[in-house]
């Protein structure tokens, strides 16, 4: 069986049991869970080495990016709460 048939869709095998560090660059809104990379990722200095360079195409690959608030809310979540 070949490995995409085995994994679902948006999980890297690559960042799930390869390379556990680059979980951190993985955001996770506080109030909804939405999953997306950190913008971090994107600046020119970040992809130095080729372990971080395999890390910025693998989340780009198969996360969109989310930036977060100080609170750790998405763009979305954030309006929501300041609407009410």
């Amino acid at each position: 069986m070949s490995h995409s048939k085995r994994t679902k869709r948006g999980y890297s095998l690559y960042i799930g049991s390869w390379n556990g560090s680059a979980k951190k660059y993985i955001n996770i809104c506080m109030l909804c869970g939405r999953r997306g990379y950190s913008p971090a990722i994107e600046c020119g200095d970040f992809a130095r080495t080729r372990e971080r360079e395999a890390i910025r195409t693998e989340l780009t690959r198969i996360l969109e990016r989310l930036p977060l608030d100080p609170a750790g809310r998405c763009e979305v979540c954030a309006r929501m709460q300041e609407r009410k």
